[in-house]
């Protein structure tokens, strides 16, 4: 290899009008070795070369900003930079993230695939955001077919039996069918116990909703969500793709992500089977079973205890019963038209609007008749100064006496 002073003298003689062949011929080097050497870049033009900026400099902390708030899916990020301006491609975008990206520790998992209309899997995530200074948390309920891979998401203002069960019913209207069955993890919202011989007592409400619409609830191994990786992986490729998002209010905010699902989750070409989620969904929707024509009315039934001072909890409020069952269980059931039923003995005790305020109390005062308002305290006699007797004075001499002490003066 040509280095150094001969080859800046062969650029330089080049320049001068001196042939390569001629060069070949003075210096003994191969016609090839000249030619690569007088079109080889100076060191000066190299230098200029890497010292020009990439596309992706000017952006550069807009993306470590972002990745910090958690946003980690490249795609997501580099449309967002087209949008600012950024020309660049994909993968430069990639190069840079992946130094900044946290280490995950991998682990084993067996995949296995279902047929068209077997499965789907069903899995509840939160999401935390800032509320001016206050961190607040949604919930998600995720639903996807195993086999297209066409998914399904809501969030939800809470996590009860009756906001699941809701979106789930919605979730099952957009995929036009039910499949033959639901895998889901042993949340407490679905399940109400499971046994430690593996049998699993499901909650009364989910259970019915599986009978109306023909499908059969299957849980994963407790402390193993990886049974359900399908649903694992999609909650989150939507806290990548999807998350953070500013919005007005939660109808704002699925909106939003109804949108997302349907021109970007789903028309994405699948990573796994290399095909878009909504193409394997028009060939899997003939093996769904078809849905009744009318949805199942649903309700969330829980048993509370009564306190002594009357009242109940409920979604973090609180509501008052006749006192007569205080200290005694009720049956309370939240129907879907917003309404709240309490029945003991089978007499209904409360009939009246759910309340939708953070912490509220709905006290009725008929529940208090013949109550005393002033529950009488045992009277107790007001510390003061007490009189304390006069002690009689007497001589030394007789206390000697007593004593048995003589005086012999």
């Amino acid at each position: 290899m040509v280095r150094g002073e001969e080859a800046l003298e062969i650029r330089r003689l080049y320049a001068e009008g001196v042939s390569i062949s001629e060069l070949a011929r003075r210096t003994g080097h191969d016609r090839k070795t000249i030619r690569r050497i007088v079109r080889a870049e100076s060191p000066a033009e190299r230098s200029a070369r890497r010292r020009r900026e990439s596309k992706l400099a000017p952006f550069r902390e807009y993306v470590l900003q972002r990745m910090e708030l958690g946003v980690l899916n490249a795609v997501r990020i580099h449309a967002e930079l087209q949008e600012l301006g950024y020309r660049g491609g994909l993968t430069v975008l990639r190069e840079f993230m992946r130094p900044h990206r946290p280490t995950h520790t991998a682990r084993a998992t067996p995949r296995y695939e279902t047929p068209p209309g077997q499965q789907a899997q069903l899995d509840l995530f939160h999401f935390d955001y800032l509320a001016g200074t206050v961190i607040r948390r949604l919930y998600y309920l995720a639903l996807v077919l195993s086999y297209s891979r066409y998914a399904y998401g809501e969030f939800l203002p809470q996590l009860n039996k009756l906001t699941v069960l809701q979106a789930l019913r919605r979730g099952l209207e957009f995929l036009a069918g039910a499949p033959a069955e639901i895998l889901s993890d042993n949340t407490s919202v679905l399940v109400r116990r499971r046994h430690p011989d593996g049998r699993v007592e499901w909650q009364p409400e989910y259970l019915d909703m599986a009978e109306y619409y023909g499908f059969l609830p299957r849980a994963c191994r407790p402390y193993w969500a990886r049974t359900k990786g399908k649903n694992e992986r999609f909650g989150r490729y939507v806290r990548q793709a999807f998350w953070p998002r500013e919005f007005v209010d939660l109808a704002d905010l699925n909106r939003q992500h109804l949108a997302w699902l349907d021109g970007v989750a789903n028309v994405r070409i699948h990573g796994t089977t290399h095909e878009r989620p909504v193409d394997r969904w028009q060939r899997e929707r003939t093996y769904l079973r078809p849905l009744p024509r009318t949805p199942i009315v649903l309700a969330r039934t829980e048993v509370r205890q009564v306190a002594w001072d009357g009242t109940f909890s409920w979604n973090r409020s609180r509501y008052s019963v006749p006192v007569a069952y205080a200290g005694r269980p009720v049956l309370v059931r939240e129907l879907e038209s917003g309404e709240l039923v309490v029945e003991a003995a089978g007499e209904v005790l409360l009939r009246c609007p759910v309340s939708r305020e953070r912490f509220g109390v709905r006290i009725d005062p008929a529940h208090y008749a013949g109550l005393p308002r002033h529950i009488p305290r045992p009277h107790h006699r007001p510390l003061g100064i007490q009189q304390v007797p006069e002690v009689e004075r007497r001589p030394l001499a007789v206390y000697e006496q007593l004593a048995g002490v003589r005086d012999d003066g």
